[in-house]
């Protein structure tokens, strides 16, 4: 009962949060617009402050004592590969494709995974998961721009695709949360506290964001692909990775960031990429707020698991 009302507990906050966002679009109160904007703040100033601060705070040696992080990137690439070959069999359309393989393999770690990292490990735990996210941000990102520029008809320029990863906002906050902890580097209240303020913000603002993009129709139009990346996001990759995590040894907080990166509903970055990018953009959208909706039941579920076989 103890594991059930954690696991509740947990996932409990994301649906308020999400149910706010339905609320406030359908009556007006927030549109297009200010979700834009809203989006931007999450991605440029609060996210990059969730992640640096976690980082400045972590315990980096003993994090990269152990194969794990290695192991993460290798199920990542593994994960793209097979969905770059499975996607284009079942999909003809080039403007579905990128946008389907990016369903499959890019997860909304960052946003997404730090709620979830924080509610079961503490906000101030969770900097293994900060220091995992350094290491998929960019890895996400390059064979995201892969599979996107493929099926753009685009040949793919690998030196401007690593520079526009190497200066996300994500990144370059984690470069500084390096520095600051190998520095040994601490700032006084007056900065430190509105880092630690807006820091706070990026969950409950990102789900009520993400509740705001929620469309019935654009789901009834694309139920066939919509039903095959969210159970492969959701169920079949998180599955096969973290079993295989587990039968490797690794248990408690590695278990909880490879829940989180392989299982994590879809990427927002999706969304905006399929827009650049000239892809689906509909579906892309419909693939992240759907996914984003179930994922909170299937975290709950394999945390509830997890949690009473002791596996964290």
């Amino acid at each position: 009962m103890e594991n059930l009302i954690l696991s509740f507990n947990v996932v409990a906050p994301l649906m308020i949060y999400m149910l706010i966002g339905v609320m406030l679009r359908k009556t007006g109160v927030v549109d297009e617009h200010i979700m834009r904007g809203t989006n931007n703040i999450i991605y440029y100033v609060t996210l990059p402050l969730m992640c640096y601060r976690a980082i400045a705070l972590a315990d980096i040696e003993k994090m990269f004592a152990t194969p794990f992080l290695l192991y993460m990137a290798i199920g990542i690439i593994v994960v793209f590969a097979l969905s770059a070959w499975l996607v284009p069999l079942f999909s003809k359309d080039n403007k579905r494709r990128g946008v389907l393989i990016l369903g499959v393999f890019r997860s909304n770690d960052a946003i997404f995974g730090l709620a979830v990292a924080a509610a079961l490990l503490g906000e101030d735990n969770i900097g293994m998961m900060s220091i995992a996210i350094s290491l998929s941000v960019p890895l996400f990102g390059i064979l995201a721009v892969i599979a996107m520029e493929r099926y753009r008809g685009e040949r793919v320029h690998f030196g401007t695709v690593l520079l526009r990863v190497l200066t996300n906002p994500i990144m370059i906050s984690c470069y500084a949360g390096f520095i600051v902890n190998l520095l040994n580097i601490e700032f006084p209240a007056v900065i430190q506290k509105p880092i630690d303020t807006l820091a706070s913000v990026t969950t409950p603002l990102a789900f009520v964001l993400l509740g705001g993009t929620i469309s019935l129709s654009a789901v009834k139009k694309n139920r066939a692909a919509i039903t095959a990346v969210s159970i492969l996001r959701l169920f079949i990759v998180p599955i096969v990775t973290v079993g295989s995590l587990l039968l490797l040894g690794f248990r408690g907080e590695h278990i909880v960031v490879s829940l989180i990166i392989f299982g994590a509903p879809v990427a927002m970055l999706t969304c905006s990429m399929a827009v650049g990018m000239q892809a689906d953009d509909e579906l892309a959208g419909t693939l992240v707020a759907v996914t984003s909706v179930l994922s909170i039941f299937s975290m709950f579920l394999f945390i509830f698991l997890l949690k009473q076989f002791a596996f964290i």
